[in-house]
Formats: structure tokens, sequence, C-alpha cells
């Protein structure tokens, strides 16, 4: 995607999309000078879409050149489109910005308060994928129909083994992987009081929370302990149920701790037996903090990571009910 600018007086900023070939994506980039008849200025690049068909065929040719070349910045966010070409993601009208790389780079920015997508850089990624004991991801971005509209939806996480994309996670499962990474700055929690949806619904703000990921060697086996201490506010209770006193909070704080310990200890294994990745990066824990055990255990660390023991523990503290003091009552 590139500006051009319009008028004299007025000057109007105008967005569109150029497609450039080459062996390589240097020699695809310098191409474009054909087209526009200039060098693209890569300093005021904010992201990279990657398609999924390039994706699953490994993503390391496309991030060497973004990292190694001078013009390039190593900061730009990455991502991965769940549609077939990045440039049906770019050719999508935007919806408050005129330049879509800008508005999805806004989405990204504030995607703490959503906590439903990573946010990942060329240099994040790179580290990941070249990590020993941790599986890399990066935010997916798909195209999603809103009110008759097409729009970038930017939710769910792209995960990689090696540099292949793998597959997908949606939007709670990143949210309970950014959970066990300590990556959550922000977001809601929604409970159900009597625990379904048939119950009333209850949003939790989180005002932060803090994840500790602890190798241990219990009877020479490996295990880890993770334990996740969240604050958080009620923010909206949709019904007339009393959960502000002290008994109907701690009942809260209890079922919400176990709901996220459930999702957590589930996507755990489901890494673990299904998918056979290491994207919270255990293994570079235990590297980290027991190096001699990790030599014992690199070379087949996905082997061993399937049986591994992994204790999760959560406490959630509810610290207030924000501008009311009581649930809304109607009236008889």
């Amino acid at each position: 995607e590139v500006i051009d600018f319009t008028g004299e007086k007025n000057t109007k900023a105008v967005s569109r999309t150029m497609t450039m070939e080459g062996k390589t994506i240097f020699d695809a980039a310098r191409n474009a000078i054909s087209i526009s008849g200039k060098r693209l200025y890569w300093s005021h690049m904010k992201t990279v879409i990657i398609s999924k068909r390039i994706a699953v065929n490994g993503v390391i040719e496309v991030l060497d050149w973004f990292a190694r070349d001078s013009e390039t910045r190593s900061d730009v966010n990455i991502l991965v489109s769940k549609e077939e070409t990045a440039k049906e993601v770019l050719q999508i009208p935007g919806t408050t910005e005129i330049i879509k790389g800008l508005e999805i780079n806004e989405a990204l920015r504030n995607e703490k308060s959503l906590a439903k997508a990573p946010q990942t850089d060329v240099l994040e990624m790179i580290g990941e994928l070249q990590a020993k004991g941790m599986d890399a991801v990066a935010p997916a971005i798909k195209l999603k129909k809103i009110n008759g509209e097409v729009a970038p939806s930017l939710i769910g996480t792209a995960i990689f083994k090696a540099d292949k994309l793998e597959g997908f996670l949606d939007d709670e499962e990143t949210k309970d992987l950014l959970f066990i990474r300590n990556k959550v700055k922000a977001g809601i929690l929604v409970e159900f009081e009597q625990g379904n949806e048939e119950g009333i619904p209850i949003s939790l703000e989180v005002f932060q929370s803090k994840t500790k990921v602890e190798p241990v060697i219990k009877e020479g086996k490996i295990q880890f302990n993770v334990n996740t201490d969240t604050e958080v506010a009620i923010d909206e209770i949709g019904g007339s149920k009393d959960v502000v006193e002290e008994e109907g909070r701690k009942k809260l704080e209890q079922e919400a701790a176990e709901n996220l310990k459930t999702r957590m200890e589930k996507l755990i294994k489901k890494m673990q037996v299904q998918d056979r990745l290491d994207i919270f990066g255990f293994g570079a824990k235990l590297r980290e903090e027991k190096p001699k055990v990790w030599k014992s255990v690199e070379n087949n660390w996905l082997d061993k990571f399937k049986n591994t023991r992994v204790n999760v523990s959560v406490r959630i503290h509810i610290r207030n009910s924000a501008a009311l003091s009581k649930p809304i009552e109607a009236g008889e």
C-alpha cells in the first residue's frame, strides 16, 4: 500500500495498492520503481501482512530482508492473513482511516485493551523462531462481514512449527495464551451467574495481571507451576443479582478463577497432545533456569513436553464495582 497526495491548496492523502514481482523480496521491492517511477520509502512502513498461502511454506524468506536491509524497520508489526492473499485485506476501504496500514497498526496498538491477539514485530518474530524451547506466534487478521460491509478483523493467533504456519487459535484461546505468556495488560472476562450462559452475565475488567512460570524437578520428572494473579473490577452486571456484597464477590472471584484455570489447562493440553507445540515458552524457561536439565531433553523437547505435568493456579481479586456499589434492580 502506498500513499499519493493530490491537490495543491487542499492536499488530500489517497491510498492505493501496488503489486510487484521479483525473485526475492528485495528484487520485488526495487521493481516497484518500474511502476511508480520512485523508490519506496520504507521508514514509514507500519505493518507487514503475510498470507497463509506463503506462511505454510515458511516465513524466514519474508522476514530476512525486513530485518537485514538498512532502509527497512525491524520494529514493523507482522500479521498473518487468514485470506488466500494479503492483498485482499489491503484493498478493503478503511472504516476509520484512509490509509489501511495505519488503521491496522492502530488496532494492534490498542489490542492491549482487548487481549484477543498478540503483538509481534519483525525482531520478536525472528527471536521466537530462533529460540530453543519456544514456538513462534503472530497476530491473525481476516475479513469479516459486518452490517453488510466487509472489514478486516484483527483477532486470533497464527501458530508456527519451525517457521511454517501450523494453524490458528481463536480469540478466547488467544486470551488464555496471553495470560500464560504474561502478556495480558487489560481486557474483559465475562462470567455467568450459575456457571453457564443461561445465567446473568457479568463483565470483569482486567486492571493488571501477572503470571509466573516456574520449572521444578519432582521425583526426577520435569514439572511446571503456572501461577496467575489478576486484579479486576465488576464493570457490568446483566441483571439484579447482588455480586457486590462480600459473600457474592468471593464466590464470583472463585468461579472466575476456576473458569480461567480450566481454559488455560485445556489450551496447554491441546498444544501438548494435538498440535505438539510449545507456544508458551516452557522449554525456554527450563533452559533459562535449569540449563543442565534442559541439555538432557533439548533434542526431543516436544516429545518430553507431551507428557510433562503443568500445574495451573489462578487467583482473581475483585478490587471494586466501578461507579455503582449496588446492582440495578427494576421496581415492582
